[in-house]
C-alpha cells in the first residue's frame, strides 16, 4: 500500500482542507451520470447527506431503468464500432493522461471520498486515493497482458495455432458503498485495457468521487460510450445491467447475499459474472510472532476503515500462551486512538458509512452477547465524535463459539471477535471453519512455516506479519462463499477476456489425409 510522505505536514494539510471543507459544505453543483459522453439527468435528483456529522453535501441525480438503458445501448455501440479496433497501448495511454489528470485532483478526490463515506481524511490522503492512481497507472504501464500468444500443437507438427484474449464486449460492473474510488477504478481500467467498454453502477450511497471520475473522464479523449457511469439502485440500475442481453459480463462486489441475486440474474442470458463478496479473514498469531508489530497489524486490519472493508481481519485467532500479553498490548494502542472528526487529519476513527449499516452493526453485536460472548473492551466514543454522524466504537469481543452469530457471520464493522488455539494443526481448522474464504492474515517470525501454514489456509490472499497491504499486480479474490474469479494483477485483467484459438495449417499434410479419409474415401480406383 502506498504511502505518500509528502503529504505527511498535518498542520498545513488542515489549513488547506478547513477552506475545501467549507466549499464542499455548501457544493450546489448537481452530480449527474454519465452516458454517451454527456451529463445526464434522467433521473430522481436526490440529497447526498455526510455520515461524518448528517449534513447535506449536494444533490445527486440518481439514474432510472431508461438511463441506464440508454447507458448499455451507448456501450454497445461504442464496442461495436472503432472501439474494439484500439490497440493496447492506444488503451493504456488514456489511462495514464486519466491517471495524471486524478493526481492534479487528488486533494479534492480525498475530501470528496472522506465526506461521502465517512471514512478518515487521513485514510483517503494517505490511502485511498493515492493507491487508486497508482492502480491505474499500473494498467496503463503494464506488459504482462498480450493480446495473442502463439502455441504448438503437439499432435500436428506442421500446423501451430493462436491464442487470442479478446475482450468480452459490454461489462456491467457493479460497486459497493465502502470504498467508491477504489473500487471504479479495479472495474474501469481492466476492463478498457482489454478492449471493452463499461457501464459502472456506483452505490447510491457513496456515488461522489465515480461521478467526479466521469469529468475527469470526459477531459481525457475517451470516445463516447466507451465509460458510462450511473448511479443509482439496485433495483433500478443493477438489475437492468444484469438482465440486459447486449451486457457480456457482470463484474460484482458486494454482500454474498447479493452476489448469489446477480448471479441468477446473470444466468439468465449465461452472462461471465465475477464475484468478490464477503468475508470473515482470521488472523493467526503464532507464539514465536513480533507481538508488537501483530498487535498494531491486527488493530490496522479490523479497525481501517471502521471495519468496513470485506477483507478486514475480524477474526483474531491467537496461541495460548500470547494472548493475555497481545490483548493487553492491542487495548493500549485502541486506548490512544484518537477520535473526532474524520474530516481533520489528526483523527483515526472512521464514520460508519450508512444509517442502516451501523444498525446491522449494534443489532450483531447485542445478539453476540446475548448468546454468551463479552466485550473485552470498547472505546468510549461520546462527545468526541460529531454530533448526527454515523459512529460504533472500536469493540473487542470474547468467549466466540463455532454457533455465535459474532464468530460466523460477517458484521461489516469495527468488531473484532477472539479465539485461542494450542497448536498449528488447530488453527488451521479454526481460520477454515469458516464459509468465506478472502484473505488471512499470520503472523510469526518463522518464514519458511508461514509459508507452510498459508499454502493451508482456504483464502485468496493470506498476509504474512501483514495486512490490507494491496498490490495492483497481485490477484484478489476469494474461497468458497467469498466469491469467484479475480481482481487485480494479470489473473484480473483476463478475467475481463474470453480466448479464441486460430489452428492454422498452410497446406496439406499426410495428417489430413489420414483424418479426411476417416469419412472422405480416396476417388482414385
Amino acid at each position: 500500500m502506498l504511502i505518500y510522505v509528502q503529504v505527511l505536514n498535518y498542520n498545513y494539510l488542515s489549513s488547506v482542507f478547513n477552506v475545501l471543507i467549507g466549499a464542499v459544505n455548501f457544493m450546489d453543483e448537481l452530480m449527474k451520470n454519465y452516458v454517451d459522453g454527456e451529463f445526464s439527468e434522467e433521473g430522481k435528483r436526490v440529497t447526498i447527506r455526510s455520515p461524518v456529522d448528517g449534513n447535506p453535501i449536494t444533490d445527486v441525480i440518481l439514474a432510472s431503468k431508461r438511463s441506464t438503458i440508454e447507458a448499455i445501448d451507448s456501450a454497445y455501440n461504442a464496442f461495436k464500432g472503432s472501439w474494439s479496433e484500439t490497440t493496447i497501448r492506444e488503451r493504456q495511454a488514456l489511462l495514464s493522461k486519466l491517471a495524471i489528470k486524478i493526481q492534479e485532483k487528488s486533494n479534492e478526490y480525498a475530501l470528496m471520498e472522506s465526506v461521502n463515506t465517512g471514512k478518515t481524511l487521513r485514510q483517503s490522503m494517505l490511502m485511498d486515493i493515492p493507491l487508486g492512481i497508482s492502480h491505474i497507472e499500473y494498467f496503463a504501464g503494464t506488459d504482462e497482458f498480450r493480446f495473442s500468444r502463439e502455441i504448438i500443437h503437439p499432435e500436428y507438427p506442421d500446423t501451430k495455432g493462436i491464442v487470442q484474449n479478446a475482450p468480452m464486449g459490454v461489462v456491467g460492473a457493479i460497486a459497493p458503498w465502502n470504498v467508491p474510488f477504489l473500487m471504479a477504478v479495479w472495474k474501469i481500467a481492466p476492463a478498457i485495457l482489454t478492449g471493452n467498454t463499461i457501464v459502472l453502477k456506483p452505490s447510491h450511497h457513496t456515488p461522489l468521487t465515480a461521478l467526479e471520475l466521469a469529468k475527469d473522464i470526459s477531459e481525457t479523449g475517451f470516445p463516447p460510450g466507451v465509460i458510462n457511469i450511473v448511479a443509482g439502485t439496485g433495483n433500478e440500475v443493477g438489475n437492468t445491467i444484469c438482465s440486459d442481453d447486449r451486457v457480456s459480463m457482470v463484474s460484482f462486489t458486494g454482500s454474498t447475499a447479493t452476489g448469489k441475486k446477480v448471479m441468477a440474474m446473470a444466468s439468465e442470458s449465461l452472462k461471465k459474472v465475477t464475484l468478490e463478496l464477503g468475508g470473515k479473514s482470521p488472523n493467526i498469531v503464532l507464539p514465536d510472532a513480533d507481538l508488537d508489530h501483530a498487535a498494531k497489524g491486527i488493530l490496522f486490519g479490523i479497525f481501517l476503515n471502521s471495519g468496513q472493508l470485506c477483507e478486514s481481519g475480524s477474526r483474531l485467532i491467537v496461541h495460548s500462551s500470547v494472548r493475555e500479553t497481545l490483548i493487553k498490548k492491542m487495548t493500549e494502542h485502541l486506548k490512544r486512538m484518537k477520535a473526532g472528526n474524520p474530516m481533520d487529519m489528526e483523527t483515526e476513527i472512521s464514520a460508519i458509512t450508512t444509517e442502516d449499516q451501523l444498525h446491522k452493526i449494534g443489532d450483531l453485536v447485542n445478539e453476540g452477547e446475548g448468546q454468551g460472548a463479552r466485550i473485552l473492551y470498547q472505546r468510549d466514543l461520546e462527545g468526541s465524535v460529531p454530533e448526527n454522524g454515523l459512529y460504533f466504537p472500536p469493540t473487542i469481543i470474547d468467549g466466540i463459539t463455532d454457533e455465535m452469530v459474532v464468530g460466523k457471520e460477517e458484521i461489516f464493522g469495527p468488531v473484532l471477535a477472539v479465539s485461542e488455539f494450542n497448536n498449528q494443526d488447530e488453527a488451521v481448522s479454526m481460520a477454515n471453519s469458516s464459509k468465506y474464504g478472502l484473505a488471512s492474515g499470520l503472523w510469526t517470525r518463522d518464514i519458511k512455516n508461514a509459508i507452510t501454514i498459508g499454502s493451508k489456509i482456504e483464502a485468496g490472499t493470506v498476509w504474512i506479519n501483514e495486512y490490507h497491504m494491496l498490490s495492483a499486480a497481485a490477484p484478489r479474490g476469494g474461497f468458497k462463499k467469498s466469491g469467484t474469479g479475480r481482481e487485480l494483477g494479470l489473473e484480473g485483467i483476463l478475467e475481463y477476456t474470453q480466448t479464441r484459438h486460430l489452428f492454422i495449417n498452410q497446406k496439406e499434410s499426410d495428417l489430413d489425409r489420414v483424418a479426411y479419409g476417416l469419412i472422405i474415401s480416396d476417388d482414385q480406383d
